[in-house]
């Protein structure tokens, strides 16, 4: 686990290459290849973790590292750290820091890609920004996604359009083309095609079925 102190450290897996600086920190899982450098002078906080802490199950989803945002609750786990780190005789409290922020580390929370997904969804989303967003190459990214959601990108997209269409197909009155429009589709063919094809049934259909 890589915590910034100052400047910059230049990091890159085999499918993540970034730039960490005082506002991100890293997780690099064991055994996980990878190269580092820098232009300039910094300072960052390494903690060496022992396998034995780690759960197989967790590493296995943080294939090339998992970048985080360094808010205010790392940055006091930060200062505990390096208060401990100055006690020759703390390798104990510094393992049960560790295992108090592992969970912040492991505990599923959404990538950064998927959470742009969720906001964004009504809107046309390019394939390179969201592996960009993940620090991962194109070829990997769609293979990463569909291991951890089950559905690939484009599938993804389409079944939150269309639970969003079923919200207000049920709750407004408004026409078929304003809410293919509304959940991102110009042209209403291409919204009623993957309505049908997501739930069996057109949305004027579901319409009626639902208000009967």
């Amino acid at each position: 686990m890589i915590l910034p102190i100052h400047g910059i450290l230049y990091i890159e897996t085999n499918y993540k290459k970034l730039a960490l600086n005082d506002e991100h920190l890293f997780f690099l899982p064991p055994d996980c290849k990878h190269t580092f450098r820098a232009n300039k002078s910094n300072e960052f906080l390494v903690l060496d973790i022992s396998n034995n802490m780690l759960n197989k199950y967790d590493m296995e989803n943080m294939i090339g590292g998992r970048e985080f945002l360094f808010d205010d609750k790392w940055k006091a786990i930060r200062y505990l750290l390096l208060n401990e780190a100055d006690n020759k005789k703390s390798s104990s409290s510094i393992n049960d820091l560790f295992l108090y922020c592992y969970h912040f580390i492991a505990d599923g929370s959404i990538p950064d890609s998927i959470k742009y997904i969720n906001e964004h969804f009504t809107e046309d989303i390019d394939l390179k920004k969201l592996a960009d967003i993940e620090h991962y190459n194109i070829s990997y990214y769609s293979e990463w996604f569909k291991n951890k959601i089950n559905v690939s990108p484009l599938e993804y997209i389409q079944n939150l359009r269309v639970k969003k269409a079923k919200e207000l197909l049920l709750n407004t009155n408004l026409t078929i083309l304003q809410i293919s429009q509304i959940v991102g589709y110009e042209h209403n063919s291409s919204f009623t095609r993957v309505f049908k094809y997501l739930e069996k049934i057109s949305p004027t259909e579901f319409r009626r079925k639902i208000k009967k």
